[in-house]
This record gives C-alpha cells, structure tokens and sequence, in this order.
C-alpha cells in the first residue's frame, strides 16, 4: 500500500448541530480520510483539529475548496501541510496527569518543567469542574509526553514533586505500555 500525504485542517465557529458530518462529508467527497482528531465546544464555539490523509492531488483539491465549507458551516477554516518531524532522538511516552484547586499558572509551572528538560508535550487535555462536596473550582490536566530517553526520570519526578508541595498540585507520572493486551 502505498504512503499517503497528510493535511492538517483547523476550524473554529458558532457550534450547530451536524458540523462534524458536514466536515466529514466534505473530506470523504474529496476521496480523503480523517485519519486523527480532536474537537471539543467552548463556550458555544465548536473547536476542531483534523490529521487529513490522501492522494496527493486529493488533498490539493481540499486546499483549494475548503472556502466553499466556510461558507456552507459558518467555521473559520485554516489548512496547513505538516511539517516532517525530527526522529534522530529516542523518545519515552508517559502519562503526567495533576489535579488541584484551580488558579492561574497551572499549565505554565507544568509546561515549564517540561520545556526545560526538552520533553515534548503531544497531547493535552485540561478541565475545570465543581467539587461534589463544596463546590470549589477543581482543575485537572491530562497529557501524553514524550520524554527523551537521556533524560533522568527521577529528575523529572524530582522537579514535579517540587511543585506538589509549592502549589499543592497533585502530579502523577507513569509510562504508557503499549503492548497489546489479552482478554
């Protein structure tokens, strides 16, 4: 089977009903697949993230009609051909997951930990709920890392248990196993 090229289609607008089939449908008549996806609604704004794969002249086509889908869904369309990515270095995939009161700077302290030991977030997730009991703002994130295999694991753990006792943020590291599992 030959290697498919990739396209990497944003949107953001009012959210409506049928959206995802109107971006799906547009994708598939262009002979294309959604092959990774993101989407979420903020606000009653409808946020999407799509890994496109295709012929080469399929994805061309998309690139040169997605104004059409502007018009048809009301988003704010932005089509881009991703970057190759560099592979050189062996990479660990973990999963950090923290949890606290919410306030700002969360994201920032976490994020700066991992930018500076060169750990590649590659996907992120972030919440705000109400606790059962009280009500108060709980703020929990959820992300897969890359952590490159030079990098002391204790270290980071290290640096992380830092800041859970700072900001009382509770931080988990764990390795991801991707071996298949039995049932």
């Amino acid at each position: 089977m030959a290697e498919k090229d990739h396209l990497i289609l944003t949107a953001v607008g009012p959210d409506q009903v049928g959206l995802v089939e109107k971006l799906s449908e547009f994708i598939s008549s262009h002979g294309c697949n959604i092959e990774d996806s993101k989407m979420a609604v903020f606000c009653g704004e409808f946020a999407v993230i799509l890994l496109i794969t295709g012929e080469p002249g399929s994805l061309f086509k998309i690139a040169n009609d997605y104004r059409a889908l502007e018009v048809q869904t009301a988003l704010t369309i932005s089509i881009k051909t991703p970057s190759k990515r560099k592979t050189a270095e062996s990479y660990l995939p973990y999963r950090l997951t923290a949890s606290c009161m919410d306030h700002p700077g969360i994201v920032y302290q976490l994020s700066g930990v991992l930018s500076a030991l060169d750990v590649n977030i590659e996907s992120m997730e972030t919440k705000t709920y109400a606790a059962p009991d009280s009500g108060t703002p709980i703020f929990r994130l959820e992300a897969n890392i890359s952590v490159p295999a030079k990098v002391n694991i204790n270290a980071l753990r290290e640096r992380f248990y830092e800041i859970q006792r700072q900001e009382n943020i509770d931080v988990e590291l764990a390795p991801i196993n991707f071996s298949p599992r039995t049932l």
